[in-house]
């Protein structure tokens, strides 16, 4: 079963307009609530809550193997480097752009949330107020994906050791989420 977007290879031409976007506020060297069009928009405004915001965060749908297609996050794992001292792979299911290639091949940086207070929200859900940057880059064929998810613009910061373990654990307990989902429907 073969499982396309309406337009050749949606997510790529999304997520090229997202690099370019941020080209365009940003020098993108490399290593609304879902909506690219309007965190694109809101990116490249001057009046725009996008202003002084240099990234999109999004993540990436995976595409149509199994019965989950487009319901499932896609955890890519990167190579987080500490201090130049130690080095070891992390996952993460955020993104952000660096790069994207004439064949639809792209460079993403992993993200990791700034996490709220969990105790003042309800439901078991990720809350963040931020992003942070990781600096672990994966490469991806974006022609493999059926969706994308576009977070509002930001600024990213660098991530502290407390943040990637707070963030770690916010995306293992994602990870474990999705792993539970695909047990359950089975």
């Amino acid at each position: 079963m073969s499982c396309k977007c309406k337009k050749a290879n949606c997510v790529c031409l999304k997520v090229r307009k997202i690099a370019e976007a941020q080209d365009a506020v940003e020098n993108n060297n490399c290593c609304s609530s879902g909506s690219c069009e309007n965190a694109i928009k809101d990116l490249l405004s001057p009046t725009g809550n996008g202003n002084g915001n240099d990234t999109i965060p999004f993540m990436l749908l995976c595409g149509c193997e199994n019965t989950f297609a487009g319901l499932l996050p896609y955890f890519a794992w990167g190579i987080f480097e500490y201090q130049n001292e130690c080095s070891g792979p992390i996952p993460s299911p955020f993104f952000r752009v660096k790069k994207v290639k004439d064949d639809c091949c792209a460079v993403l940086e992993l993200l990791y949330p700034s996490l709220c207070d969990a105790s003042s929200f309800p439901l078991n859900l990720i809350q963040y107020d931020g992003w942070y940057a990781t600096g672990a880059c994966v490469e991806v064929d974006l022609s493999c994906f059926t969706g994308i998810t576009c977070f509002e613009p930001t600024t990213t910061t660098p991530i502290t050791n407390a943040a990637l373990a707070a963030g770690l654990e916010a995306v293992n307990d994602m990870r474990a989420d999705s792993a539970n989902f695909m047990t359950k429907k089975k």
